[in-house]
C-alpha cells in the first residue's frame, strides 16, 4: 500500500473519530441538559409542595387562632332590657318602677354564681324586661386568686363594666357565665373579652380601650371592699331584697315568691 493510500485511510480514520466524538459530545450536553433539566423540575416541585405546607400550616394556625381568640361563646340574654352604670361602679338592670328590686353580688369565676345564673338567668331576664324586676349588679373581685395567673375577675368584672357603658351588659354577662372558666384555671385574656365584645355588636374603639386601660378596675375592688366586711356576707352569690339575704341556692323559688308578693300586694 502506498504512502497516499495510507494517508487518505488515515484522515478518514481521522475523521471518523472526530465525527463519533462530536456525536458523544452532543449526547453528552443533551444528557447534560435532560440532567439540568431534570433537577430544575424536581427543586420546583419542591419549592411548589414546600409553598403549599407553609400555606396550609398559616392557614391553619390563623384557624387555631381565631378559634382561641372566639373562646366565649355568645350566649344572648333570654330577654332585652336595659342596664346603666353607676359612678359607685354599680350596674343598675331593669326599670326603675319595678315592684321588686334585689342587689346581686358576683365573681365570674365562682362556680356557685355560675350555677345560680345558668340555673336563673333567663328567668332574672325576662322579669326585668318585663319592668317586674329591677336588679343591682355588684361585680367583685373576691376570686381574684382562684386563676391561673391571678387577677380573672377583676379583669372580667372590668370589661362587664365597659360592656355596660356600650349598652351590651346583657349578652355580655349572659356570655360570659355561659362560657365560665373553671377554677383554678387560666381565665380568659383581655383580647378574648374585647373579642367577645365585638361579637355581640360593641362598636368604636371605647370599649377595647376601657378593657386594655383597665378603666373600671377601681370600682370592681371597691364593690368588694364595699362589701367584704358586712356581716351577713358570706361569699358570692349573695343576693338580697331589701334588709334580707335570700340563699338562692338552696331556694330554686326565690324569684317566684318575690314576684308573686310583689303581685298580691
Amino acid at each position: 500500500m502506498g504512502g497516499a493510500e495510507r494517508s487518505k485511510r488515515q484522515r478518514q480514520q481521522d475523521a471518523n473519530k472526530n465525527k463519533a466524538a462530536a456525536a458523544k459530545a452532543v449526547a453528552a450536553a443533551r444528557g447534560a441538559n435532560k440532567d439540568r433539566r431534570n433537577i430544575i423540575i424536581g427543586v420546583v416541585g419542591i419549592l411548589v409542595v414546600a409553598a403549599i405546607v407553609i400555606v396550609a400550616v398559616t392557614l391553619k394556625s390563623k384557624e387555631v387562632d381565631k378559634n382561641k381568640l372566639e373562646a366565649i361563646g355568645v350566649a344572648k340574654a333570654a330577654s332585652e332590657y336595659q342596664a346603666t352604670v353607676g359612678d359607685d361602679g354599680v350596674i343598675t338592670a331593669g326599670k326603675p318602677d319595678a315592684k321588686v328590686k334585689v342587689d346581686v353580688w358576683e365573681d365570674f369565676i365562682c362556680p356557685a354564681c355560675g350555677e345560680f345564673e345558668k340555673r336563673d338567668n333567663a328567668q332574672i331576664d325576662k322579669a326585668l324586661a318585663e319592668g317586674k324586676l329591677q336588679v343591682r349588679y355588684h361585680i367583685v373581685n373576691m376570686l381574684d386568686r382562684s386563676s391561673v395567673p391571678a387577677g380573672y375577675s377583676t379583669l372580667a368584672g372590668n370589661a362587664t363594666l365597659a360592656a355596660a357603658k356600650a349598652g351590651k351588659f346583657a349578652d355580655y354577662h349572659s356570655s360570659l357565665f355561659n362560657s365560665q372558666p373553671r377554677e383554678g384555671s387560666e381565665g380568659y385574656t383581655a383580647d378574648q373579652l374585647i373579642n367577645l365584645g365585638q361579637r355581640i355588636g360593641i362598636t368604636g374603639d371605647q370599649f377595647a380601650n376601657d378593657v386594655r386601660n383597665s378603666t373600671y378596675t377601681s370600682k370592681v375592688t371597691a364593690n368588694y371592699d364595699a362589701v367584704k366586711e358586712q356581716p351577713w356576707y358570706k361569699g358570692t352569690p349573695t343576693v338580697r331584697s331589701g334588709d334580707t339575704s335570700i340563699d338562692v341556692l338552696k331556694d330554686g323559688q326565690w324569684l317566684d315568691k318575690l314576684l308573686n308578693g310583689a303581685a298580691n300586694s
